[in-house]
């Protein structure tokens, strides 16, 4: 029996180089050495369906491979394939294998890729959610290589500003619509009431964020609590949970990005030498969902599942961002905590491979 598919993929976008990375060393500045090739459609696949098994047994549904050579590739040279971007160097590696390294991951997206082409690669979880099941969005990396951008956007309500977050949303509530409304006129009863001895169905949604900073939880959503630090608890029914954390009834999408914007002003940033407006702590936006149904006799049944979405504080080096005092402690406290959260990766996969392993989530508040 072909083992199930995994619960973890990773997804890798190449920002392009920025304007102090190009005018660095030698007379033409840095070239960039990553070749990528990507897959035909550069959607994540979810399913299992398409996964490869290898020798050692476990299966990975590779999208797309990055390949790091050690002769400087210009990427201006890309060029678009079908749903995706493919240097006219990536399918040829160098003839010495010491000068080159591949790695497969899930989906790739290239320098050119927008943020349309990020979140149809990963609107599987987004449908997930709406079906009932729980989802996770972890953008990972080190500082200044365009996590913030990528989850959270330029910040404006247009369509072409729009990060992850703000397309999911605007997904997620579209399909609880849809689907509340689909269901109330196939069971006879009505949008947002319930008529007697008719069957209906009303779906809710509550928001929440906050942000850990220096292994120190704060809700962002609250003023009298964005200088307490919040406990973080373990419920038999509730599972881990934040204490005292300020949630949000939210009934449309405008509703949930105003949430955003609002928690969004009071997280903590700072500038190092590799980014002006370094994010000093991970973010976290919770969106929990909860589907009632009613049945013509008063019998309910309610879903729930839970959209997290989080933007980490990028890994640092002292060297390279020059950091001293505060900003160094803050440092050390966040590439702590994302070594824990690495463990714990590891740690899934492994169980996921048939592995025994200790989950060791309790390490970091992360």
């Amino acid at each position: 029996m072909a083992p199930a598919p995994a619960n973890v993929r990773v997804l890798v976008r190449v920002r392009p180089l920025n304007g102090k990375e190009s005018e660095g060393r030698g007379p033409h500045g840095r070239k960039n050495v990553l070749h990528i090739d990507s897959s035909s459609t550069g959607t994540i696949d979810f399913t299992g369906e398409n996964s490869k098994e290898y020798t050692n047994g476990s299966q990975s549904s590779v999208g797309g491979t990055i390949t790091v050579s050690r002769t400087a590739g210009d990427d201006s040279l890309s060029r678009m394939s079908t749903g995706g971007y493919l240097s006219d160097n990536a399918s040829s590696t160098s003839s010495s294998a010491q000068n080159s390294r591949q790695f497969a991951f899930d989906a790739v997206h290239g320098t050119r890729s927008t943020q349309v082409d990020v979140f149809e690669s990963i609107k599987g979880i987004v449908d997930a959610v709406a079906a009932g099941y729980n989802g996770t969005i972890v953008a990972y990396g080190q500082t200044g290589s365009g996590k913030t951008h990528t989850v959270f956007g330029t910040g404006e309500t247009s369509e072409s500003g729009a990060g992850l977050v703000q397309r999911s949303l605007r997904a997620l509530f579209r399909t609880m619509t849809m689907s509340q409304a689909q269901a109330n006129i196939t069971e006879g009863g009505t949008v947002g009431g319930s008529p007697s001895g008719h069957e209906y169905t009303k779906t809710t949604a509550k928001a929440s964020f906050f942000e850990i900073f220096n292994e120190r939880v704060y809700d962002l959503l609250s003023d009298e609590t964005l200088e307490s630090n919040l406990s973080v608890r373990e419920d038999a029914t509730k599972g881990v949970y934040v204490e005292g954390l300020k949630e949000v009834d939210v009934s449309n999408t405008e509703e949930a990005e105003e949430v955003l914007r609002s928690g969004m002003k009071n997280r903590q940033v700072a500038s190092t030498a590799m980014n002006r407006t370094s994010s000093r702590s991970h973010a976290v936006f919770v969106l929990s969902v909860r589907t009632e149904q009613t049945t013509s006799d008063g019998l309910s049944k309610i879903r729930t599942s839970k959209f997290t979405l989080v933007d980490l504080a990028g890994s640092e080096r002292q060297k390279s961002t020059d950091t001293f005092g505060a900003r160094l402690k803050e440092a050390s406290m966040i590439n702590k905590s994302l070594l824990c959260l690495g463990y714990v990766i590891n740690a899934l996969v492994d169980r996921e491979n048939g592995k025994e392993r200790h989950v060791p989530f309790r390490d970091s508040k992360l």
